[in-house]
C-alpha cells in the first residue's frame, strides 16, 4: 500500500529550482590517469561503456568500467587531449583502476601514467571557457558533470592560484536532484549500472564490444533490474538522518544513502535504492517519520 502526497507538497518540477552554486566545485583528491600511445583510443574503447570515438579533444564525458558480470568497477569521466586520454574517478579507486586497465594491455601501444598528484580538479558550472585568471598551463575540458554545461579545470599542483569554491555540502542538493551517485555511498561493486541511471549519460547503446556489454544488452532487451536508485523528496518535518524506506504497512523496500536540504525547497531531497515494484514515480514511502515522494529515477 502506498501513501500519496498532494501534488502541491513535493513534485518533480520543484527539482528545477535547485541551481548550481556560483563558485567552483572542488571535490578534493581525485584519481587521474593519463593514457598515451597510438592504440589508446581503440584499447580504452574496449574497456569502458561509452563510445570514445565520439569524444573530441577539449571535452569530457561520463562513462563506467564494469566487470564481465556487469557490475560497477568505477564511475568515471574521460577527457581527450590531442595526444592522450585522461581517466578521472574516485580517489579510493586509484590503485584498483590502474591495475584493472593495465591487466588488459597485451601488445597494445598504450602507456598508463598516474598523474593524480600533479593536478587538482575544479568544476565551473555554466562556463564554456576557463576563468580569466586561471593558470595558462591548466588543462580544461567542456564537461556536463552535473548534467548541465560546465568546465572541468585541472589546475597544476605547483600553481598557487585557487578559485573561489562553494563548500561541498552546498553541492549536495544539486547532485541528489540530478540523480548522480557517489561511489561507496550510493553505488559500489554490487551495483548494476542500469540500477543507478547510468544509461542516461554513461552507456552507449550503439558502440562495439566492451567488457560487460552482454549483460547490459541483455538487461536492455529482454530483462530488467530489480531495483532503482530514486530521487525522493519530502516537505514533512523530518530528522536529517538516513533511514530505511517502508510502505505504510511496514514492508522495507529500500534504504536512503544520501540526504540534503536546499533553500529553494520546502523540505529535503534524498537518494535511495528502491525495489523495482515499489520504485514508481509519484508514489510515496515512509522513512524516519516522514512521507517521501519518489520524484524520479536517477
Amino acid at each position: 500500500m502506498f501513501i500519496r502526497h498532494p501534488t502541491t507538497l513535493m513534485n518533480p518540477n520543484l527539482l528545477q529550482k535547485i541551481k548550481s552554486p556560483a563558485p567552483a566545485w572542488l571535490p578534493g583528491p581525485r584519481t587521474l590517469l593519463r593514457l598515451s600511445g597510438a592504440d589508446r583510443l581503440r584499447f580504452l574503447n574496449g574497456q569502458v561503456t561509452q563510445d570514445l570515438k565520439k569524444l573530441i579533444p577539449g571535452s569530457a564525458i561520463r562513462s563506467a568500467i564494469i566487470t564481465s558480470k556487469g557490475r560497477l568497477e568505477a564511475d568515471l569521466h574521460i577527457a581527450a587531449t590531442p595526444d592522450s586520454l585522461l581517466i578521472e574517478t574516485d580517489f579510493s579507486l586509484r590503485e584498483s583502476i590502474r591495475s584493472r586497465i593495465e591487466k588488459f594491455i597485451v601488445a597494445d601501444d598504450v602507456t598508463v601514467e598516474d598523474i593524480s598528484s600533479s593536478y587538482t580538479l575544479a568544476h565551473f558550472p555554466t562556463l564554456t571557457s576557463p576563468p580569466s585568471h586561471a593558470p595558462a598551463d591548466a588543462l580544461h575540458f567542456l564537461c556536463p558533470r552535473f548534467r548541465e554545461p560546465g568546465i572541468d579545470l585541472w589546475i597544476p599542483s605547483t600553481s598557487s592560484w585557487k578559485p573561489a569554491a562553494s563548500p561541498l555540502p552546498d553541492w549536495e542538493p544539486l547532485r541528489i536532484a540530478r540523480g548522480l551517485p557517489l561511489w561507496g555511498v550510493d553505488v559500489g561493486p554490487d551495483t548494476l549500472p542500469p540500477e543507478a541511471g547510468f544509461e542516461s549519460d554513461a552507456i552507449s547503446s550503439t558502440k562495439g564490444c566492451y567488457i560487460g556489454q552482454e549483460v547490459i544488452s541483455r538487461l536492455r532487451s529482454v530483462g530488467h533490474v530489480n531495483r532503482h536508485l530514486c530521487v525522493l523528496g519530502t516537505s514533512d518535518p523530518a530528522p536529517k538522518r538516513l533511514g530505511e524506506c517502508t510502505t505504510s504497512d511496514g514492508l522495507v523496500v529500500g534504504k536512503m544513502s544520501s540526504l540534503a536540504s536546499d533553500v529553494n525547497l520546502p523540505g529535503l531531497v534524498a537518494l535511495a535504492m528502491i525495489k523495482r515494484e515499489h520504485a514508481i514515480v509519484g508514489n510515496s514511502l515512509l522513512a524516519e517519520g516522514a512521507s517521501w515522494t519518489i520524484l524520479r529515477h536517477a
